[in-house]
Order: C-alpha cells, then structure tokens, then sequence
C-alpha cells in the first residue's frame, strides 16, 4: 500500500538537499605557482604575528592550539603558543612566563638582552623563520612572540605521554641486553649513544611527509662508514615526497631498490644493541619517530637468517644454532613441494613399507595430493592468523586447541590423511624458526608457488625454481652491495659470517663488502694477556 501511494502521491521536494560527495575538478598544473611562494618572518609588529599565526594554525577552530597572551611590566605585550597535551605545563609557567613577569617597567630590553633573560632559567632558541617556527610546535615546542623585537623565541618543552623502555617483544634473547627501542625518538638515539660512547656517532635528521612532517634520524660513526653510503642513504631519504610517513615499514618500501620482490632487503630490528653493533661495523641506522624499530642498511639476505642471540653464545652452540634455523627454514619453504612431488611423480624414491603406508592412509581421502595440501596448508594459515589477532592468552588456546582439533578431526573424518598432518605441522614447525618476521611472510608465500610447480612438473620444476631464484637473488643488490654478501667466509677474519660462527678473538676486520674507511676492527692479536714478554 505505501508502495502504491509514493508511486501515485505528491510528495513534497524536502527544503534541504541531501549531501553528495562529489570530485572537484582537478585544477591545472602549473610550475609557476611554485615559484610564487613566499616566506615568512617574524614582524616587530606584535599584531601582525599574532593575525598570521591565528591564521596559520587556524585558531579558534583548531581548538587544541592555545596562544596564551602575557602583558608585561614595561608595557609590551607577548604571546605564547603551543599544543596542548605535548608540552610541559610547569616548565612554561615557571620558567617561560615567570621570567617575563619578573621584568620590570624600565626594562627595555633588544633582541640580545631578551635571549640572555630567557636563557638564564631554561634553554631558548631564536627564530626568524615562520615555517621553522610552525614546523617546532608541530613537533611539541613551544614559541614566545615579544613586541617590539623581530625575532620569535623556541624552547624544547615537549612532555607527551609515550610507552617507555620494555623488554624486546619479537626479538627476544636469554642473554644479552633486556632493552628494546621505544615510539620515542630521542629516547632511541640515547639508547644507541648509551653503548657507543664516541663523538664520531653523527645524528642526521630529516622530516618525512609534507603533513605529517615525521622526523626521522640517520646514524652513522663518522670515521668508519663509507661516505658514500651515507650520501646515498640521505639521498633516498631525502627523496621521498608522501603526505604521511608514520611507521619505519612505509620508509623501508620507499627507499629499497625492488619493493615487490618478496625477500626482503633490509633488516628492522627493535633491539638497541643490535643496532649499535651494525653501527660499528660501518652501516647506517634509519629511526623514525613514533616506531619503535630501527632499520639497518644496508642488510644482505645472511643477515635477516640470523639472531640476536647470536653474539653472546659460544661458537659452537651459534654454529649449530645456525644449522637448525637453516633445516627449519628449508623445512619450511621446501618440504611440502618435495612430498608432492615425490608421491606424484618419483614413488620409486620412497621406501616399499612406507609408501604402503602412505597409500593406504590416503585410501580413502577423496580429495587429490595437491588439494589436500592446499586445504591444510590454508587452514594452518588461518589458525596463525586467528592466533595474532586474538588476545595473547586467548590466542595461544586457539592455535594448540584449534590445531589439534582441527587435525584430529580431519583425519576421522577421513578428509586429510595423517602423513599430510605431519607434514603440515614440521613445516609450521620449521617457518617458526626463520629469525626475521618479514622473512618467513616471504618464504609462506613462496612455499606457494613451489607446491604448484611441484604438482606440475615434480622435482624437475622444483630443482628450476630453486635456480631461478637463487639467480635472481644473486643479481639483487642494496645500497650498493651485492644482497647475499658475504657467500664464502669460513675462513675470514670479518665480523660477518653466513653459516659459521666466528670466534670474538678472530674478528678483526669490518666487512669487506661494506668498503668502511677503517677496515680493522680489532688488533691481530686482541688479548694481549697471553704475549709474554721477555724475561718472563
């Protein structure tokens, strides 16, 4: 019925319209708008900076901005401003606006006279610049505009609220240091200068984003690292034009060489110490504020394989360490291919009993090799990604729960058969043990691509797929230097080795490839104590 009576009715046309978002037309491009921007700076008249900030910072609509006016004795006026929520309250009633109240009214003070008053109680900056200006109380400083005088005062009063120092989360070592980098970004650079205590630690800062305007940090010991490491790294870094850089992961697909290959090539750590030691053997740490991990370049594919806990076991237990993370990862990239292929095509390299088993588990599963393994193998990604995204003690119920459910009850109902189980669950085992977190996203989806390859065209197809991409790897490089560097170093004396440990008593060379200004890291002979000298 009503259908009927809005099809014949007269319905009145409603007084207001309904909003539409629609496109505005895109304005022409033209180089000379550029050219006509104009600079501003800080006026004498205090009207005139008190209208372009009003302006600038859009006031009173931008309601966490307070620009707070002070009458003086002398009968100036000035004016304050900052965000609320980023600074210290205290320090600027008691050391800022005390200091301006304490003048007196035959006090007339220049731009000279003012900059000592002010920097008597706390640290001040002059400014002329708007746009440095502008860019400092974004960032969580706090601006003091005099009459009469053409420059603006900036004091470093930040004070927000940030997550402090916790243990590393993902990065986790029995031994070693318990710290880990923090959202804060000189919090982060005071953790790296805590253990490296050198003046030749040389902090380069940039801003990222054109509204963001995140600063970030290149670290680097001057008289190790190679000049044109840095000059590339700044040049990367420099060149990227976004509107919003918030996390280290945007600035590492950013400034990488292949941001579509799947491996990565650059390693993101949250660990302090592992920076630092990076730091010393002549690479570059990148820190943004507002992430807490610290990207390294340049950084091979050896690197991402191994651990933080690394350096602070004893050779023989680093060596072996190593191996299993290497079968795990293997296990984990190629184990699922190779059953594939060798109960498809090449049964006559599996043992007699075995192979009876394995045909008679798989009797009565209706479904064939490949979609067998695809149906498990989609499944346990699931399970891990429930898993991560559920609460941490809920989440580790599901995966052991949820697993063994799900695979008991797929082999009773005869979907999967038990041998695939097994396998399913050593190559979870096995993606588990990869060191780098982005490395084992890598190696899951390559895992992919070989188990079709391995359903086609068996061992033949995986055997090429295994050269292809060890050739394509071979051919990448990063900032510079070939990205599975070093391949052969069983017997050098580099503080980099791929698979064997070197012992602390043999490292007495940075690493070749890097090109550092000071190759030698340490005497030949580092402890000293066992040279006996004569007469002894």
């Amino acid at each position: 019925m009503n259908i009927v009576k809005k099809l014949f009715s007269y319905t009145p046309k409603p007084s207001s319209e309904p909003f539409v978002l629609s496109s505005q037309p895109k304005p022409e491009y033209d180089l000379r708008n550029e050219l006509r921007i104009e600079k501003a700076y800080v006026s004498s008249d205090i009207d005139e900076n008190r209208a372009y900030i009003r302006k600038r910072f859009r006031i009173p609509i931008n309601n966490d901005v307070i620009m707070r006016d002070i009458a003086l004795k002398n009968g100036k006026s000035a004016f304050i401003l900052f965000y609320d929520g980023m600074v210290i309250g205290e320090f600027i009633n008691d050391n800022i606006i005390q200091s301006l109240l304490e003048l007196t009214s035959s006090d007339t003070l220049t731009d000279s006279e003012l900059y000592k008053r002010l920097t008597a109680n706390s640290q001040a900056a002059p400014q002329q610049d708007m746009d440095i200006i502008a860019d400092e109380v974004n960032f969580g400083s706090c601006a003091l505009f005099v009459d009469g005088t053409d420059t603006a005062f900036l004091f470093d009063v930040r004070g927000w609220e940030h997550r402090g120092i916790d243990k590393p989360e993902n990065e986790q070592s029995i031994y070693g240091p318990q710290e880990a980098f923090s959202e804060m970004l000189r919090t982060n650079t005071a953790l790296l200068r805590k253990s490296i205590k050198t003046e030749g630690l040389i902090a380069r800062s940039c801003i990222l984003g054109s509204k963001s305007k995140t600063k970030g940090i290149l670290l680097y010991i001057d008289d190790i690292a190679n000049e044109k490491l840095i000059h590339e790294a700044m040049r990367r870094l420099n060149g990227i034009k976004a509107d919003y850089i918030m996390s280290i992961e945007q600035v590492q697909n950013l400034i990488v060489d292949k941001p579509m290959l799947f491996t990565p090539q650059l390693l993101a750590t949250e660990r302090p110490d592992r920076a630092a030691r990076a730091l010393t053997e002549g690479r570059c740490v990148f820190i943004l504020n507002g992430s807490p991990r610290a990207l390294i370049m340049p950084s091979g594919f050896f690197e991402l394989t191994h651990s933080a806990s690394d350096e602070y076991l004893a050779v023989p237990y680093v060596t072996m360490s190593r191996v299993i993370r290497l079968i795990g990862m293997v296990f984990s990239l190629l184990l699922p291919a190779i059953y594939l292929a060798m109960t498809l095509y090449h049964q006559e390299i599996i043992p007699t009993y075995l192979l009876y088993s394995i045909s008679a588990s798989r009797e009565n599963v209706p479904f064939p090799s490949i979609v067998e393994m695809l149906l498990m193998d989609i499944s346990f990604e699931l399970i891990r990604e429930a898993g991560l995204r559920m609460p941490s003690p809920i989440g580790s119920t599901l995966g052991i729960v949820g697993g063994l459910i799900l695979g008991q009850a797929a082999v009773s109902a005869k979907i999967v058969s038990p041998i695939m189980i097994i396998v399913i669950a050593i190559t979870g085992i096995g993606s588990f043990e990869t060191a780098d977190y982005t490395l084992g996203w890598a190696h899951r989806l390559l895992r992919l691509a070989f188990i079709l390859v391995a359903a086609v065209y068996g061992f033949f197809g995986i055997a090429a797929c295994i050269v292809l991409y060890s050739l394509y790897l071979g051919s990448l490089t990063t900032f510079g230097i070939p990205y599975v560097s070093p391949v052969f170093a069983f017997r050098s004396k580099s503080m980099v080795s791929p698979l064997v440990a070197i012992p602390t008593t043999r490292r007495e060379r940075r690493p070749g490839y890097l090109r550092t200004k000071r190759p030698d890291a340490a005497p030949p002979v580092s402890r000293r104590w066992q040279i006996k000298n004569k007469g002894e």
